[in-house]
């Protein structure tokens, strides 16, 4: 014998159209504010070379080509720390106002001294220039292990170029290697 099937297992379908209208008119809105909102980023690059893998290459590489010994080299060294930046060269170190500590102090806000860096390294430029020197345009820069990377990002920022009397931009230290801090 069969069993009638149960009235509430069925259903009624009806076909039903979807207003699909509102969403389209809500994503013509939210598309366009959303691109307006969004903050475009300017990505620049600056190429810097690593230290070197071990010092006694460039020893052995020195001895085997006398000319190197004779070229002239500046050899610029930035050295950021928790007091300040300090300027050194191959022949010397610049020392600051009170003759000790670092070439350009930490301001009273905590801060380095990014004017007073810029100025320092143009009249280093400016009394290199014309002298000869093969890294005239190289500066290796060093950093403490608690200096924070936007203040290393600034002062790279800093040492790229500068604007002369005439208005002009020049580079300062466009070429930028990474030295090894020894503590």
């Amino acid at each position: 014998m069969a069993y009638k099937p149960s009235m509430r297992r069925s259903r009624v379908t009806a076909d039903l159209e979807l207003n699909i209208t509102p969403v389209m008119n809500l994503m013509v809105v939210l598309i366009p504010l959303l691109l307006l909102g969004v903050e475009m980023v300017k990505l620049s690059i600056v190429e810097i070379d690593l230290p070197p893998a071990s010092a006694g290459a460039g020893d052995a590489a020195n001895e085997k080509n006398p000319e190197k010994e004779k070229e002239k080299k500046l050899g610029l060294k930035i050295a950021i720390t928790s007091d300040g930046i300090s300027l050194a060269t191959a022949s010397a170190v610049m020392s600051g106002e009170q003759g000790e500590g670092p070439t350009i102090p930490i301001q009273a806000d905590g801060e380095q001294n990014l004017d007073l860096l810029k100025d320092k390294l143009v009249e280093i430029k400016k009394a290199i220039a014309d002298k000869g020197f093969k890294d005239k345009n190289t500066a290796i820069i060093t950093a403490g292990k608690n200096i924070e990377y936007q203040v290393i990002i600034n002062i790279l920022d800093t040492i790229q170029s500068y604007e002369d009397d005439k208005g002009d931009i020049q580079p300062l230290f466009p070429q930028v290697n990474f030295g090894q801090v020894v503590i």
